[in-house]
């Protein structure tokens, strides 16, 4: 009877581990496939949250990124009405300043862009070159030196363009033609220009363009005032500034200038200097006798404020 006891207890024992062991494994093999099935799903949600922070960062970068409005590089040519404001002054000889009174100047020209399109989607480096920079400037004495140095002569003119030269110093206050007839035309200035320079045009927002520009200009310039006349050719500079928003720009620049002048006057002697023979004529006779050419320089800077229309 013992033994017989013993013998089922034992059975029950075993039956009883056989079946916990089942179910401890059944849970265990339901564990594993829940943390495969995770460990699968792993690499797709990495993607698909990578995508979404990529989505983002371009919506946000969208928003810095500037996209130009149709047509707003395709005004290149301009033309400009401006009003300068030069000093002109000059270096050898007799110090002498002038005042401007009045002066204007139209200027035409074009931009030429090195890129098609805009870097960072708003700057363009470019060329602004033009054929045709004409001023005109009526200038008026502001200061003269009192004493006058060897070799020049202050004349009685208040625009004091004979006071630059004169071919004979030792006669100051010699009048010319046109005083002694009570006539004063004024002093009166005119360039002609050409330009070219490069040019840093930025678009910040819809179709306003800001430019930096600086310009190299061939020139050839003349004074006149009554019978007296002066020329130069040199090279003028100029650095500016400009705003524009669709056909319309406002602008200021600085100009300067340094540039050798030939002046012609009259000879009102000139029939004193030749000699007569009755069988040649007048021996001498050469346009140096009728007309007196003397040079001087002149400096030239200020401001020039101005509008232009695009097209």
């Amino acid at each position: 009877m013992t033994r017989r006891t013993t013998a089922l207890m034992a059975v029950v024992l075993l039956t009883s581990s056989a079946v916990s062991a089942q179910e401890t494994g059944t849970d265990s093999a339901t564990g594993n496939e829940e943390v495969r099935s995770e460990t699968g799903n792993s690499p797709q949600s990495l993607t698909d949250d990578f995508e979404q922070t990529e989505t983002i960062v371009a919506e946000k970068g969208r928003k810095w990124t500037f996209t130009p409005l149709e047509g707003v590089w395709d005004r290149k040519k301009y033309w400009k009405l401006a009003f300068n404001l030069p000093r002109t002054e000059r270096t050898d000889g007799v110090d002498m300043t002038w005042k401007t009174a009045f002066s204007i100047s139209l200027q035409q020209g074009r931009n030429l862009y090195f890129h098609s399109k805009p870097l960072w989607g708003m700057v363009k480096f470019g060329l602004d070159y033009g054929f045709m920079d004409l001023s005109y400037s009526k200038l008026k004495l502001k200061d003269i030196e009192a004493f006058p140095s060897e070799g020049t002569a202050a004349g009685s003119n208040p625009d004091g363009f004979d006071d630059i030269v004169s071919p004979e110093p030792d006669r100051p206050g010699i009048s010319s033609i046109m005083e002694e007839m009570g006539i004063n035309l004024g002093m009166h200035k005119i360039d002609y220009s050409l330009h070219v320079g490069p040019t840093i045009n930025v678009n910040p927002w819809k179709h306003l363009i800001v430019s930096l520009y600086f310009h190299a200009k061939p020139t050839a310039t003349g004074i006149i005032e009554n019978e007296n006349f002066s020329y130069g050719f040199g090279v003028a500079f100029a650095a500016g500034f400009s705003a524009s928003y669709k056909a319309l720009t406002i602008g200021v620049e600085g100009q300067w200038s340094k540039i050798k002048y030939k002046q012609m006057s009259f000879n009102e002697d000139y029939d004193e200097d030749l000699s007569y023979d009755e069988d040649l004529g007048y021996e001498d006779f050469s346009i140096s006798n009728i007309f007196n050419t003397e040079t001087f320089k002149l400096r030239q800077r200020g401001p020039r404020l101005y509008v232009a229309i695009r097209f």
